[in-house]
């Protein structure tokens, strides 16, 4: 071949290479626009059209609902059932309500912003620097509190179930070392479908549970009138009270679902009605299972004396339905308890470490956006599961701890909930998604909650303190 050619050959080759080049930029940039002008178009998920169709697609609700019902619902709806009877059964009805109203706004941002930011936590972070410190630290600190009786609450059951021959401390070390394994080497996936399981086999434990004791339908209804009757037992009414609001209403698990949808894949507005449905059923789902031990507490243990342990409760389900009785107690305790802390250091870890990744960019770079792969997502995990520390024999009492712990997350939640209301009020970062009237009203009402809950939980701890 000439020079002439060889010339000319190599001027095709680098023209054509430069054309597929500009070509792919192009392209890439088209996708880009189309990507931040019609989100819609990404997905267009619709709502299942069978039943079961429907019970296929269930995925974070299911998981969020089993990491929201943990020993504090077991224990407080069955002492509540047991020392009011029916008298407090409002409290529950509305803390579900408004926690459904309440996540299903928190579901809003990852799906609806216009950054396209998948998670919550770079929502806030763009609000102040101040929201990603105070959620590191809350993320953080909230995973230990929630082991500390979550893990004791385990240890607990397990001893029950197995005649108590080796006592609390070994279970618990037992299920602190399935959740640390679950944690750090399980997916979504097998959480999921682990989560799934469980929750069917509590719901009909549960189930038969409530009827072999009956129901007093009667008594049932005038529960839901507003009242707060005197104290009886270790708990006031008061005190009951702000600790099922805050264990529904004002849990620091509510912001653990956006991170479970990012997991599942539901980040796009096509997503945003199978998310509804989903979270309905996860809301339902809780509904039912506190509603069924708070029946079995009031129809078992209403009038037989204070209630103010596991054992107070589980002695008197045997009493009234048989061995059974208690066994369905204790493995509903234990499957409250493992799947609670499961489920949070699962998201909680994640979360913590994108706020510490926001906070110093380079931890982005180095492991691409990947949690998991930061070696704080270990240590924080690592902290979580050392609550197990509480199960030794010199720790309180895991019912006090679960009653009275709760409210330490009042002051953060607060916070949170006011960003809430910034976060989505902000066309910049909602576009057409903002706020409405009765969002906002609703948001009020929850501060209003959280913060009155809050005051008498504190009020609650002092007091028994002292």
């Amino acid at each position: 071949m000439s020079r002439e050619g060889e010339m000319s050959k190599t001027a095709l080759i680098t023209h054509t290479d430069t054309a597929t080049t500009e070509s792919s930029q192009t392209a890439r940039r088209s996708t880009a626009t189309v990507a931040e002008t019609t989100p819609t178009a990404v997905a267009t998920t619709s709502a299942p059209g069978s039943f079961w169709g429907y019970v296929r697609s269930l995925g974070p609700g299911a998981v969020i609902a089993l990491t929201w019902v943990g020993t504090g619902d077991m224990i407080g709806n069955a002492v509540a059932g047991g020392n009011y009877g029916y008298a407090l059964l409002w409290a529950l009805v509305l803390s579900v309500a408004i926690r459904f109203l309440f996540v299903n706004m928190l579901a809003r941002y990852p799906i609806y912003n216009t950054h396209r930011d998948t998670s919550i936590v770079r929502g806030y972070s763009r609000l102040s620097p101040l929201f990603t410190g105070a959620m590191l630290v809350s993320f953080v600190a909230y995973g230990h509190i929630l082991g500390a009786y979550t893990f004791s609450g385990a240890g607990e059951a397990l001893a029950n179930l197995t005649g108590g021959a080796i006592g609390k401390l070994p279970w618990a070390l037992l299920a602190a070392a399935s959740v640390l394994v679950v944690t750090l080497r399980g997916s979504y996936t097998v959480l999921e479908n682990l989560f799934k399981a469980i929750l069917a086999v509590m719901m009909v434990a549960f189930l038969v549970g409530v009827v072999r004791v009956g129901v007093s339908w009667g008594e049932l209804g005038s529960g839901l009138a507003f009242a707060t009757p005197a104290q009886e037992g270790t708990f006031d009414s008061g005190l009951i009270v702000a600790g099922l609001l805050l264990a529904t209403t004002g849990s620091i698990l509510n912001f653990v679902y956006p991170q479970f949808l990012v997991e599942r894949g539901w980040t796009t507005p096509g997503h945003r009605k199978i998310q509804q449905y989903d979270l309905l059923f996860g809301a339902l789902a809780v509904l039912f299972l506190a509603a069924a031990i708070w029946i079995v507490g009031a129809e078992v243990l209403a009038g037989e004396g204070s209630v103010d342990t596991a054992e107070d409760i589980a002695g008197g389900l045997a009493g009234a339905v048989g061995p059974i009785g208690s066994d369905i107690f204790f493995l509903g305790l234990l499957a409250a308890a493992w799947t609670s802390i499961a489920g949070a250091a699962f998201a909680l870890s994640k979360m913590a470490v994108e706020c510490l990744q926001i906070m110093q960019p380079g931890r982005t770079e180095r492991y691409g956006g990947d949690t998991s792969r930061d070696p704080a997502h270990t240590w924080v995990v690592l902290f979580a599961v050392a609550a197990v520390v509480w199960s030794a024999p010199f720790a309180p009492d895991f019912v006090v701890l679960t009653v009275a712990l709760s409210a330490l997350s009042a002051p953060f939640l607060v916070l949170m909930a006011g960003g809430l209301v910034l976060l989505l009020n902000r066309r910049d970062l909602m576009g057409e998604h903002v706020n409405r009237w009765w969002n906002n009203v609703t948001l009020a009402l929850i501060i209003a909650i959280v913060t009155y809950a809050g005051y008498e939980g504190i009020k609650g701890i002092v007091e028994i303190i002292s």
